[in-house]
């Protein structure tokens, strides 16, 4: 509940500085005095502009609604069926609410020998259609099926999933456009003053707000994705599911610790320099960059960490402790 509750309070910000704010600081500053002297061909670049940011917007979020409905329901059925039968026993399992009268949200935690024969743990939140059964209760045996290649998302589906696409999203997605459409009709009838177009400038909210939204976009993109995804230990990625599900375990020495001088919620970021050898003794040294919680600082000073590699890649490894750690 608390989470919902932040999730929407985030939700609500990210709207108003996307919309409202940029509205507010507009239309309490804006002049139309001098219309008549703008240039006409001024206004055309801005309209072109505006629209091609939409648009922009527009096509990439039906794209990764695609993604993850028809895409991705094409993906589990692949993967069920060519995918490789993982066994799972079930060491923790609890109960996170009722979704509906029928279904049950859950979260589990597997122990299994992963595609390398390396034991790992996984956490996997389901919705449980026959809570009764009792299925995913501590002590349980499940089966996951893995994409080896690892190219179809989400590469790990539990055995027996059933799917179904979320019409609400494509609902969703034609409202908005509607209503920016309208925005665009709404803008030209009460600004237009008889001179077209040209009470568009840089600042006007048709094209502040998009610009808004793709900053938005590459903030979150650089964060969770480039920093904690690929460095962080937080965040699963592709390379660190990867890792975990076909990677081997080794001992690793640690030449040189050092800061980065970044932060995220005041844990600094820091770069290891390691050593270690692979299955057939071949020696490789790799760098990886990993933010370290405060209250873990003291892992730091060991010159020695377990860690898991991949044998057709070797430049790509992880702490085995943050491994185990992320879903």
């Amino acid at each position: 509940m608390i989470k919902r509750a932040l999730g929407l309070f985030w939700v609500i910000i990210i709207l108003y500085f996307i919309f409202v704010h940029p509205a507010i600081i507009y239309y309490s500053t804006v002049h139309y005095s001098d219309l008549a002297n703008r240039s006409g061909s001024t206004a055309i670049f801005y309209l072109i502009l505006s629209i091609t940011l939409w648009t922009g917007i527009f096509l990439l979020a039906l794209y990764m609604i695609y993604k993850y409905s028809f895409q991705a329901q094409r993906n589990i059925g692949y993967i069920s069926k060519h995918g490789k039968k993982i066994s799972a026993e079930i060491i923790e399992s609890k109960t996170l609410g009722s979704i509906s009268s029928k279904f049950e949200r859950r979260s589990i935690i597997m122990e299994f020998d992963n595609l390398r024969g390396t034991t790992v743990w996984h956490t996997m939140e389901i919705n449980d259609s026959k809570p009764a059964q009792k299925r995913f209760e501590t002590g349980n045996t499940i089966y996951l099926w893995v994409d080896e290649t690892f190219r179809k998302q989400p590469y790990i589906v539990l055995d027996g999933i059933q799917t179904r696409i979320n019409y609400r999203l494509y609902v969703a997605w034609l409202m908005f456009a509607v209503l920016v459409t309208g925005y665009f009709l709404y803008a030209y009838s009460l600004e237009n003053h008889g001179y077209g177009w040209r009470f568009l400038e840089i600042g006007h909210p048709l094209i502040v707000s998009p610009f808004v939204i793709y900053g938005i976009i590459l903030l979150i993109w650089l964060i969770f994705f480039k920093l904690l995804g690929k460095g962080g230990g937080f965040i699963a990625g592709k390379d660190l599911l990867r890792l975990k599900f076909a990677g081997l375990k080794t001992m690793a020495k640690i030449f040189k610790t050092e800061q980065t001088g970044t932060y995220i919620n005041e844990n600094p970021q820091f770069r290891f320099t390691l050593e270690y050898a692979d299955s057939s003794g071949k020696i490789h040294q790799v760098t990886l960059t990993r933010i370290v919680p405060l209250i873990k600082l003291q892992t730091i000073r060991q010159k020695e960490r377990e860690i898991f590699y991949l044998q057709e890649d070797p430049e790509n490894i992880a702490f085995a402790e943050d491994i185990n750690s992320i879903a």
